[in-house]
C-alpha cells in the first residue's frame, strides 16, 4: 500500500497521453518546474565542471580528509532531467551520506539515442578516477550510482567496465533501476502506478534504443549472459513500483553470479520517490537510509 502521505500528494493512478515527440519538451519544463519549487539542502562545496566534453556538478560536503567519491546518475526514462532537475535530490544524497556525490548531466533521447547517455556515463566515471585528487576526494573509493534510467546506465555500465578489462567502482547503488527493457516482469501486471504505465515505458524505450534490440546487455542488464566479476552492489526497491521485479530479479542475478549483494524493498514508497519532497516523512526515511549505506559501503573498505 503505498504511503498515506505521498497517496494524497500524487493522487490515484492514472493513464497518461500518449508519449509523442510533441509532448517531450513539455514534460521537460513541468519537471524543471517542480524540481525548482523543491527543497534543498546546503552542501559546502558546489561546483559545476567539464568531465571530458559531460556536464558534471560536484557536491562535497565540509571535510578536511579527502572524501569518497559516488558518481551519480539521474533517472527520468532516458529523456528527462538534467544537473538542475536533480540538483534537491543529489544535494540530499550528498548530506545523507556526508560523501561527496558528482551528478552527471547525460545526453538524453531522443536527441541522442542508446548509447550516447551510457557514453557519458563512462566518460564521466573515467573523468572521475582521474580527477578524484584534485576534487578533494580519495581516488581508492570511487563508486557508481543511480535511480531509475540511472540505474539501469550503472548496472550497463560496470558491464562495459567489466568487458573492456577495466576496474570496477568500489560498489554499485541500483535504486529502482530498469534491467530489462521488455518491460514485461511480473510486478508490471501487480502494481499500477501513477504516470508509470506499461505503455508510456514501451514508449519511452522506442525512443532510447531507436534500432537497437531490447535483448542487448547494456539495454537490458539483466539479460546479460554473465554478471560475475561485477562491483558489489546494493540494490534498492520501491514495493509500489511496477519495475520493482527489475531490481529484484538483477538482484538475485548478481547473487546466483556470486556478486555481494544487499537487496532491499522499501515499503510504501512509489517509483521515483527521491523526486518527492523530502519534507514527506517515508521520503525523508528512504533518503536517510540510502545515504546511510553509501557512508557504510564506503567505510568498510
Amino acid at each position: 500500500m503505498l504511503d498515506a502521505d505521498i497517496a494524497a500528494l500524487v493522487g490515484p493512478p492514472q493513464e497518461m497521453p500518449p508519449l509523442t515527440p510533441e509532448l517531450i519538451p513539455m514534460m521537460r519544463a513541468n519537471m524543471a518546474m517542480m524540481a525548482a519549487a523543491m527543497p534543498g539542502t546546503e552542501i559546502d562545496h558546489v561546483e559545476n565542471l567539464d568531465a571530458d566534453g559531460v556536464p558534471v556538478r560536484l557536491y562535497r560536503p565540509a571535510s578536511d580528509a579527502p572524501l569518497p567519491l559516488l558518481v551519480f546518475l539521474h533517472g527520468g526514462g532516458w529523456m528527462f532531467g538534467d544537473l538542475d532537475t536533480h540538483d534537491p535530490m543529489t544535494r540530499h544524497l550528498a548530506a545523507a551520506s556526508g560523501c561527496a556525490v558528482l551528478g552527471v548531466g547525460y545526453r538524453l533521447a531522443p536527441e541522442h539515442k542508446f548509447p550516447a547517455g551510457l557514453d557519458d556515463a563512462m566518460t564521466a566515471f573515467d573523468w572521475a578516477r582521474r580527477s578524484a585528487a584534485a576534487l578533494g576526494c580519495d581516488p581508492a573509493r570511487i563508486a557508481l550510482g543511480g535511480e531509475s534510467a540511472g540505474g539501469n546506465l550503472t548496472a550497463a555500465a560496470t558491464l562495459r567496465l567489466r568487458d573492456e578489462g577495466k576496474p570496477q567502482p568500489l560498489f554499485q547503488l541500483l535504486i529502482h533501476p530498469a534491467t530489462d527493457l521488455s518491460f514485461s516482469l511480473p510486478s508490471f501486471t501487480e502494481v499500477a502506478a501513477p504516470g508509470l504505465s506499461k505503455s508510456y515505458l514501451d514508449a519511452c524505450r522506442t525512443y532510447y534504443l531507436g534500432d537497437t534490440p531490447e535483448s542487448d546487455p547494456l539495454a537490458s542488464p539483466l539479460r546479460a549472459e554473465s554478471h560475475a566479476g561485477l562491483a558489489r552492489a546494493i540494490v534498492l526497491t520501491a514495493a509500489e513500483d511496477p519495475l520493482r521485479d527489475d531490481g529484484e530479479f538483477y538482484a538475485a542475478a548478481l547473487i546466483r553470479a556470486g556478486v555481494e549483494t544487499l537487496a532491499q524493498r522499501l515499503p510504501g514508497l512509489p517509483h521515483g520517490f527521491q523526486f518527492l519532497p523530502i519534507t514527506i516523512p517515508a521520503v525523508a526515511a528512504a533518503n536517510n537510509l540510502i545515504g546511510g549505506l553509501v557512508r557504510r559501503y564506503f567505510a568498510d573498505r
